[in-house]
């Protein structure tokens, strides 16, 4: 039957044989390391040990303020736990999930344990799939702008087309207006042309001519009538007919504006998507 002691020597050669782990003094260097973790970082056992842990680390890290208070908090007894770049004996960026577990003898900080996953595999295969994913949505905002820009293009268009056709209703009003006058004058010339017939026909013998110009005048009036109540009609029916026209510009207008609106709610969704995407791989 093992002991509690054979119990916690097991499983501490289990972690040793699994795990990538060093182990260095308060000060920093490297007391004792396994195969494992020398391997990781391009090392034989016997050359790893005494090398300082800043040797490993990026040249900015190490002479950085946030690497001070790693070792500070070490020496404090506090443990550290985060996803890290190293680099390896060939000069090759590492990225490992590490922990920092201060070992603590008798209230004082004796050394400090490292256990560590290498995960560069796969941040590269996350960097590269975000890379792919930033690429996609970059081309499909890419293309939402040109449906944008042309749906932006077409609503202005429509716009104008609408102006335009409100000119022609306001030009169509007015020459009713006119052709109203000539109704009213054709009507007005018609009873005088009247009027000077039967007194034509009271002068008798003297009135034939005056007859003959009451009678061209009366067909004139009732020419001129004539024409301008066809006018008329087809001033309604244009009237009508860009009418109409004005009412499907204005739905298709709206359309539009609907759809720009869309894209536009599209094209923040993409920005969402690359947004998240971004903090979920720098979080990872």
């Amino acid at each position: 039957m093992q002991t509690v002691t054979d119990q916690k020597f097991a499983i501490l050669s289990s972690i040793q044989n699994h795990l990538a782990m060093i182990r260095f003094d308060t000060q920093g260097r490297v007391i004792w390391a396994n195969q494992l973790f020398a391997s990781t970082m391009g090392y034989a056992v016997d050359e790893i040990v005494g090398l300082h842990h800043s040797q490993f680390c990026l040249p900015e890290y190490a002479s950085s303020k946030a690497y001070v208070n790693l070792w500070d908090g070490l020496r404090q007894g506090r443990a550290s736990q985060e996803k890290i770049v190293r680099i390896s004996k060939d000069g090759r960026k590492l990225t490992l999930e590490a922990t920092y577990m201060p070992v603590i003898e008798n209230g004082k900080v004796e050394a400090v344990v490292k256990v560590a996953t290498d995960i560069t595999k796969r941040e590269s295969v996350l960097q590269q799939s975000t890379a792919e994913l930033m690429a996609m949505v970059e081309e499909m905002t890419a293309s939402t702008d040109q449906v944008l820009d042309a749906s932006k293009l077409i609503l202005n268009q429509m716009t104008k087309l609408n102006i335009e056709s409100e000119a022609v209703t306001d030009q169509v009003k007015s020459i009713q207006s006119v052709t109203k006058i000539v109704k009213e004058i054709a009507s007005q010339s018609h009873m005088l042309g009247l009027n000077a017939a039967i007194e034509a026909a009271r002068a008798g013998e003297h009135g034939r001519g005056f007859e003959v110009v009451a009678n061209e005048v009366r067909n004139m009036a009732a020419s001129s009538k004539q024409s301008a109540e066809t006018i008329s009609v087809q001033l309604t029916d244009i009237a009508k007919s860009v009418s109409l026209m004005m009412q499907s510009i204005e739905a298709i207008t709206a359309q539009i504006s609907n759809n720009s609106r869309a894209i536009e709610e599209l094209k923040t969704a993409y920005h969402q998507v690359a947004t998240a995407t971004k903090r979920l791989t720098s979080s990872m």
